[in-house]
């Protein structure tokens, strides 16, 4: 299971969320190296903006630790582009999106989502993939969806952690010497918001138009009737055609 950039894994039945539970290992330098918290269960996942995110047992939820690294805001992306290879390499049948900013959709819902946090002390990824879940709340329904229900098949979790891992690893050592510019085309061919007419929330502002791609610093490409924009954060973001 180990790698050579996560030689370091701890898997653990419950936890509050494992970005946060990864937190200390960073600020106490508990681990000099690389390493990755995961969990069977989280009792208070969460999304952007602290939103929560339901993490019952049967999802894969996890979270790499970077200790003393620091990475351009665009890993987030990046780390979408690798989850979404690895979901379309264990399941070539389906068709999974990647939704700007960090978020993974199979069939118009999500299934998947990246969390990334930075300080002085490193880098935590929060990844969570809702994978053997068998019944979504009535609350989410409409938005949220699992690999089980779609396909009515169970992922063998540790397997498909391994393979996301070893799949990152690769494709790191792209991403620190090429940037994200070498994603960009990956990431606008499987965007689901590609040519789609949105409106962005971000605080109480709301931004109307078509989406054109994203640059090659990750920011999102907006054609609104002033002219293009590019869009570098959004609290919320509604498909409308």
């Amino acid at each position: 299971m180990k790698t050579e950039l996560f030689p370091v894994i701890k898997f653990f039945k419950k936890v509050e969320s494992t970005n946060a539970f990864a937190g200390p290992y960073l600020e106490n330098s508990t681990l000099q190296s690389n390493f990755v918290i995961c969990a069977r269960e989280q009792t208070g996942g969460k999304g952007r903006l602290e939103r929560d995110w339901y993490s019952p047992v049967g999802g894969l939820y996890f979270t790499l630790g970077f200790p003393r690294t620091q990475f351009p805001s665009t890993i987030t992306l990046f780390t979408g582009v690798i989850i979404h290879k690895v979901l379309s390499s264990i399941f070539p049948e389906l068709t999974f999106s990647i939704k700007w900013a960090n978020d993974i959709f199979l069939n118009n819902k999500k299934v998947g989502g990246i969390l990334t946090s930075s300080n002085t002390h490193g880098t935590v990824i929060g990844i969570g993939i809702d994978c053997n879940i068998k019944v979504i709340p009535n609350r989410l329904k409409g938005i949220a969806t699992s690999l089980l229900i779609e396909t009515g098949k169970k992922v063998a979790l540790k397997r498909f952690l391994k393979v996301i891992l070893e799949t990152f690893e690769e494709n790191l050592k792209f991403f620190n010497e090429l940037g994200f510019p070498h994603f960009v085309e990956y990431f606008e061919k499987f965007h689901i918001l590609t040519n789609k007419k949105v409106v962005i929330y971000s605080g109480e502002r709301q931004l109307f138009g078509t989406v054109r791609g994203i640059t090659h610093d990750g920011a999102l490409k907006l054609e609104t009737e002033s002219g293009l924009q590019s869009v570098l954060s959004a609290d919320k973001i509604d498909i409308l055609t």
